[in-house]
């Protein structure tokens, strides 16, 4: 814990906005935090230990880029960094190639994003094939400003808060220059 928290107060320090401590009642506090780590360890020992083979949400979004779209440009959205991350190792463990990740850390989006779509953003000479990409797994961070409609395919992994989001991120392929007589999009809906 000690760690992490170094980290939070350090590298990650932008990502919060830290509560003044005087605004917390200590023993109330206390004592909530200790339930949520007991309960937070109880439900990892009724879990056990990940296993990304078992991830029913992941292999859907494999049998959709290898069975029904193993060929065609494929983007794919999640509200969150590490999602991303986790999406892109495991499909690149599992064999998918010309498959990249893209969040807010990543330090050039937009290059990945012509790599992904180089007709729409008239990058076509500056990619070759051998670094052109097929899936682009990618936080809201290319759900703005982007062309992207080389795809016309979009996964929603996960839903964001705030449902416009849904439409800007169809709207990355859904623009002028499309080629595709339809734009398809999925949405993977959480479990009950």
């Amino acid at each position: 814990a000690a760690t992490i928290y170094q980290l939070y107060a350090t590298q990650y320090k932008r990502r919060f906005k830290w509560i003044r401590p005087d605004l917390f009642q200590t023993k109330k506090l206390l004592q909530d935090l200790r339930q949520d780590a007991e309960m937070l360890l109880a439900t990892l020992q009724t879990c056990g230990e990940w296993r990304p083979q078992r991830d029913a949400q992941l292999n859907a979004l494999h049998h959709l880029l290898t069975q029904v779209h193993p060929h065609e440009k494929v983007l794919v959205f999640s509200q969150f960094a590490d999602t991303v991350l986790y999406l892109t190792g495991q499909l690149q463990a599992r064999g998918l190639t010309a498959v990249a990740g893209v969040t807010g850390d990543t330090d050039d989006p937009t290059a990945l994003a012509w790599r992904f779509s180089p007709v729409s953003n008239k990058k076509r000479e500056a990619v070759t094939p051998d670094k052109e990409l097929r899936v682009l797994i990618a936080t809201d961070v290319l759900s703005e400003g982007q062309n992207l409609q080389d795809a016309h395919i979009v996964i929603n992994f996960d839903l964001p808060w705030a449902i416009i989001r849904l439409i800007q991120r169809v709207g990355r392929v859904d623009r002028i220059g499309q080629q595709a007589a339809e734009i398809l999009a999925y949405a993977f809906w959480p479990a009950d």
